[in-house]
């Protein structure tokens, strides 16, 4: 089962074009990767993801530039409740006490569960009397 939103190289891809404070043109993102990269591999992974409508696209010159189509949080947001939806559509409580057993280790983010939990359930209920 894919546990990642993006590959390696996609990841960092978006972080630049994330952090970048204007669309970026491949030899830009390129220059910002490091590495050993080559300028047809990020046009591929810029074009690709473009196509899937997670960047956007648009002529400069006589190259592309590319900008994220949603903020991180939101693109995060959006498909995280999509994959735990889908886990918890096909699995039920088992996807549920798989998720709170990987918290166990952590007591802080086992905290903010019981928190988020608390207030959640507060929410639904003040809601419900009005």
């Amino acid at each position: 089962m894919k546990s990642k939103l993006f590959g390696p190289l996609e990841e960092q891809v978006m972080n630049i074009l994330w952090e970048a404070e204007k669309p970026l043109k491949p030899q830009e993102v390129l220059g910002k990767l490091g590495g050993d990269h080559a300028y047809t591999t990020i046009m591929t992974v810029l074009k690709r993801m473009a196509d899937k409508k997670i960047l956007k696209r648009e002529m400069c010159g006589k190259a592309f530039e590319y900008c994220p189509c949603l903020e991180k949080e939101v693109f995060v947001k959006k498909n995280l409740s999509a994959i735990y939806g889908n886990l918890v559509n096909d699995f039920g409580g088992l996807a549920i006490s798989q998720f709170v057993d990987e918290l166990k280790n952590n007591k802080g983010d086992l905290e903010l569960l019981k928190q988020y939990v608390e207030d959640s359930t507060k929410s639904n209920e003040s809601s419900k009397t009005k």
